[in-house]
């Protein structure tokens, strides 16, 4: 499988490949990487081996933090310390269609909670108790559906993917929207750039969105063909402007398409992991690890 693999990457210039424990890394892996993959999250250090992991549910959102401790969404939010150890937890009280699929710490130590069962956005503090919730009022009748990524930007608003909606919203906390974009396609996650600008996957591409909703950046499957690319959800944009992207159900029938992987602004590659038949099938959310950890995500 790994000779396959590497065989069907072979078309990325003279790029240099290594064999990791359960994958391939093709290119320039300079860094540790943290993500999210099948049946858990995952950090693998610099030469792309597994340093350690943690068991999750179907598990869309996740974040290394400053600590080492594990923060990550599986339906309930849980963080993990670096023995492995479950210290803090988060339950929503509505479940149905999945109960929370995005977290996020913030530096007061409460955490943001995207409860997409409820359609709420919440901030709940260390001892579990919610001290600010926000109705996003999905559209959509798929509980499933109403929510992924969200996140608490610099001004104090909320940048929420409305799944199922195919929208980007920016809601105050008084619940009025300041901003929105529609999409062809399900909204997985959205970052607010240092421009202005907001970036958004949404499965088949990632777009680069002004706040008059001009749509200035596109990146699609068929700018890197090699890849097999499918179902783009996670970013990370990085200081110098690269984008980290993870990928949900990465594999055909045949074992062709990637699992996450970096690319520059000029949409060339720097490297790619690959593991068709192995543990991490699916790799919703990707942080590059690289000393900054509160990265733009």
């Amino acid at each position: 499988m790994q000779r396959q693999v590497l065989l069907g990457l072979c078309a990325i210039g003279a790029a240099a490949a290594m064999a990791a424990d359960e994958g391939i890394v093709v290119g320039a892996w300079d860094c540790p990487v943290f993500t999210t993959g099948s049946g858990r999250v995952c950090l693998f250090d610099k030469e792309g081996n597994v340093a350690r992991t943690a068991p999750t549910g179907n598990n869309a959102d996740a974040w290394h933090l400053a600590n080492g401790n594990f923060l990550f969404a599986d339906g309930d939010v849980k963080e993990y310390d670096p023995q492995g150890k479950l210290v803090w937890t988060y339950k929503p009280e509505v479940q149905d269609g999945g109960g929370a699929y995005a977290c996020q710490r913030l530096a007061n130590g409460n955490t943001v909670v995207g409860e997409n069962a409820s359609g709420r956005v919440v901030e709940v503090d260390r001892d579990g108790k919610v001290v600010f919730a926000l109705d996003t009022k999905p559209e959509t009748k798929n509980a499933h559906d109403h929510m992924r990524m969200c996140r608490k930007l610099a001004n104090g608003n909320y940048l929420v993917c409305m799944k199922g909606d195919k929208k980007v919203k920016e809601f105050r906390p008084d619940g009025s929207v300041v901003w929105e974009h529609a999409f062809k396609n399900i909204t997985f996650a959205a970052v607010r750039l240092p421009n202005g600008n907001t970036l958004v996957s949404s499965l088949d591409q990632v777009t680069e969105v002004t706040p008059d909703g001009k749509e200035v950046w596109v990146f699609t499957p068929a700018d890197l063909p090699e890849l097999g690319i499918r179902n783009m959800c996670g970013l990370h944009v990085l200081k110098n402007g690269n984008i980290v992207i993870g990928n949900y159900a990465a594999y055909d029938k045949d074992g062709k398409g990637v699992g996450m992987f970096e690319i520059t602004r000029g949409k060339k590659l720097v490297w790619a992991y690959v593991s068709p038949g192995r543990k991490d099938k699916s790799m919703m959310a990707v942080q590059k690890i690289d000393g900054d950890f509160n990265p733009l995500r």
